[in-house]
Parts: structure tokens; sequence; C-alpha cells
């Protein structure tokens, strides 16, 4: 019988999914697949020919639970799913059970973060500020790999899937808080999964620090999807590390963000996050919509789940 998984890490993208993705992997009773986004379940944002190359063959995609024992929680993670409109619908056709887990960081940052992903990959050659006009100017073309500024817009997109599947099937973590105590919000998934065990965190499996590409080949290398589902496929996520932080990237200060693409961009977010904060009931730790009143300082990053019950 076909196994589909009942765990989704849905996005958004840059807000901590591959730290998620690893760190669970290491947990008993939890399967994650090897290969990071799939984007089987993304067919509005991701057209079949799409740079990210997602897996559309349903056999080819459940093959990647072949390796499932006796886990109880089958997962896999991929970030386009929270912006895709129809992916929630997709996902709870085939699993009306599964677990959302969302993930979501300050708009601005993440953005920016997106933007230097994508500047060394050789995606993004403009400005910030040239690359987020860009995005919006070309939004409707979804074969073009652009800086995407809705990305950011969460409200509707968590919504949709509170609507989907229920707030007891959905849970909302902040990647400001994975960031501060990794330990903690691991232990709250793992609840929410209803999984007994815990997560060792080390030195090696921290987030990501920013790194630039070391060179022209470099770039061609991260922006090649063939190679970076083979890495995953083949390599272990220690050693792909060790390679990238070794031999692949120069650790530099990581650049600073235009003040006038950051002006833009809270402006364009603020009455979303305030939304988001009503939706989930919950004021947000974000340092660009504290300072503006948008909302405040925060506790823990999930509502009570009886008002979507």
């Amino acid at each position: 019988m076909d196994t589909w998984p009942n765990f989704f890490i849905v996005g958004a993208p840059k807000a901590g999914t591959t730290s998620l993705h690893a760190q669970l992997q290491s947990v008993p009773g939890i399967f994650m697949s090897r290969i990071k986004e799939p984007n089987y379940f993304s067919r509005t944002l991701v057209p079949d020919e799409h740079q990210l190359r997602p897996i559309r063959d349903s056999q080819k995609y459940l093959r990647l639970f072949d390796g499932v024992t006796s886990e109880n929680i089958i997962g896999e993670a991929s970030p386009t799913y929270l912006a895709d409109p129809d992916a929630p619908r997709l996902i709870h056709e085939v699993a009306p059970q599964a677990r959302i887990l969302i993930s979501l960081r300050d708009p601005v940052e993440r953005a920016f973060s997106h933007y230097l992903m994508m500047r060394n990959n050789g995606t993004a050659r403009l400005p910030f500020l040239g690359e987020i006009q860009r995005g919006l100017k070309l939004a409707g073309d979804r074969h073009l790999v652009l800086l995407r500024p809705e990305i950011g817009l969460y409200h509707d997109q968590v919504a949709r899937y509170v609507a989907t599947f229920g707030w007891s099937q959905v849970r909302v973590i902040l990647f400001e808080e994975l960031g501060a105590d990794t330990a903690a919000v691991l232990r709250g998934v793992l609840d929410f999964l209803g999984v007994n065990g815990s997560v060792t965190i080390s030195g090696t499996e921290e987030h990501r620090k920013f790194g630039e590409a070391r060179g022209p080949w470099v770039r061609l290398l991260f922006a090649n999807r063939t190679i970076a589902r083979l890495s995953e496929i083949l390599v272990s996520p220690r050693l792909r590390k060790f390679v990238r932080e070794r031999f692949l990237v120069r650790s530099v200060a990581k650049p600073v963000m235009d003040p006038d693409a950051r002006d833009f961009l809270i402006e364009y977010y603020r009455e979303d996050v305030q939304k988001l904060a009503a939706l989930l009931g919950l004021p947000l730790p974000w340092r660009n919509f504290v300072a503006s009143g948008a909302t405040a300082p925060v506790g823990p990053a999930q509502p009570d789940p009886s008002p979507g019950a």
C-alpha cells in the first residue's frame, strides 16, 4: 500500500525549514524524506518545467518514503507549499489528518535573506530594491526565477491551512525563536507531533552563517538543482555543511540592507503583519514592525488551538 506522508513543513522560505528538516531526521519515530523540497503539491507556484524541478509523478514522490519502517510520523519539507494557494487542498486530499508545521520570519528580513541566496547562485544581479521592483512587476510569470515579495504576505497563507486542517493540526513557529532557543522550539514541535523523543543540538547543527560564493563556478553549482538533489541523496547533512563552508563559500560580513528597500518593504507588509498577529492571537517579535507600532514583543508563538478547531 502506498505510504503518503502525514507531516509537512510548508515554509516560509528562508525561515529555518532546512534546519528543521535536518534536526527532525535524527529523531526516532520520525521519517523525513532524504530529498528536501520535492514540491509535489506546489502546482501553481512551481510549474512542471520550473527550475526547481518539482517531482510530479506520484509513484516517484512516494518512493521518497520507501525507507519507512515503524515510524509514526512521515514527513517532508517544501517551503513553496505555504504561498501556493492550492497546496493545502491537494495535501488534504491525500492526507486529511496531516500535521502542518509553518515557520515564519520577519518578512523584511526573509526577503533580504532570499535576495542574498539568489545573489549567491547568480539569479539576482540587480541591487536589492531593483530585484524587489522586478519581482513585483513580473510576478505573474511563474516560470521566471524572481525575488517575489508576495511570499512574505503570510496572513492569507496561514489562514488557508487553518481553514483546511484546523488549528489542532497546524503549528506556527517563529524563525527568530528557533534561532534563540532551538531546543525549546523543537520540544514544542515534538509535542505537537506526539513524539516522545528529544533532539541533540550541537555546534554543527546551528543555523547556517552567511557566506559568499567563491566565484562564478560555485554560483553555477548552487543553481544546479540536479546536483543539489544528488548531494541530498548521497551525502549526509553534516558533510554537506562541511564542504560548503570549507570549499564553496568564504565567510564575509553580511551585507547591510539598503534603507530605502527596508522602508519600502515595511510599508508593503505592515497591514499584513497586523492581520497575522490578530489571526495568531499574538504580537510578533519582528523588529521592523515593533518599531513602527505594527506589533510588539511576544511570548510563545502559537495560539490556543480552540479558536479554529
